[in-house]
């Protein structure tokens, strides 16, 4: 629409114009012209500017989007790589042996590769990733393994919801208690398919 108005008052400075340069009796005087070009020319002038406003706006609503997604892209990749060590550590301690500890890192490395979660590594809590991927897995992390890591420190401080460092313990204090509605199984399954 202001384009649009733009254009029509342009139409309106150009027909001003060549009236100032017909010769003819009917044509208005000069004065009159100076005075109908000035206020087109101003018309003109304020169509234009809020046009030129929100084209600005436009593009620095755009760059700020490209940069807030590169930001996010970026956090997300660090912090799957934070998730895929983690998940690592869980799956050292928990596989006996190496009877299924390449399966599972290879079933954690197809989960971690799945795009479908971008979002989800860029603004949840490590812990919940975790857990998340370990209940896939089909193991149970022993959480007190990452008392000292930064990340679990953190979460126990903030206590951010999906955490499992989140939920109130029974009065100890000590994040590490399983939570009364935990983010992972509360027992071993079986992993070879076969019951115990």
């Amino acid at each position: 629409m202001l384009a649009e108005l733009a254009e029509i008052g342009m139409d309106l400075a150009r027909e001003v114009g060549r009236q100032a340069l017909d010769q003819s009796a009917e044509a208005p005087s000069a004065a009159d012209l100076a005075l109908t070009f000035s206020r087109v020319a101003r018309a003109v002038r304020q169509t234009v500017a809020p046009e030129a406003r929100l084209a600005e706006d436009s593009r620095k609503d755009r760059a700020e989007r490209a940069a807030l997604s590169v930001a996010d892209r970026w956090r997300s990749a660090r912090r799957k790589r934070q998730v895929r060590e983690i998940v690592g550590e869980v799956i050292e301690v928990e596989a006996d042996g190496d009877y299924d500890a390449d399966r599972l890192l290879a079933e954690r490395d197809e989960r971690l590769e799945d795009g479908d979660e971008e979002a989800d590594f860029a603004d949840r809590p490590i812990g919940e990733l975790v857990a998340r991927i370990c209940r896939d897995l089909n193991i149970i992390p022993d959480w007190s393994l990452f008392e000292d890591a930064d990340w679990a420190i953190e979460e126990a401080r903030a206590r951010p919801p999906g955490s499992p460092f989140a939920a109130e313990s029974s009065g100890s204090g000590n994040p590490d208690e399983t939570p009364s509605d935990p983010p992972w199984p509360t027992h071993h399954p079986p992993r070879n398919g076969s019951s115990h």
